[in-house]
């Protein structure tokens, strides 16, 4: 998803906003994305351990050879 997919509120826009069923559908898009916020958003704020990065960096300079 790219950032002209999504509105200022972080929400994603949909082609498909003229059509009848739209309303349901963005209730739903809505539920679900609060309900993943409320589920994740403490785990996607915590640090990356210092070991991950330095397996990744590893790897990236290993590629690079």
């Amino acid at each position: 998803m790219s950032k002209a997919d999504q509105t200022g509120s972080g929400e994603v826009a949909r082609p498909d906003a003229g059509r009848k069923e739209e309303g349901v559908d963005h209730a739903f898009d809505l539920w679900l994305q609060r309900g993943l916020h409320q589920l994740y958003d403490t785990v996607a704020k915590e640090p990356i351990p210092e070991d991950l990065l330095r397996l990744i960096e590893d790897d990236l300079n290993s590629r690079k050879k």
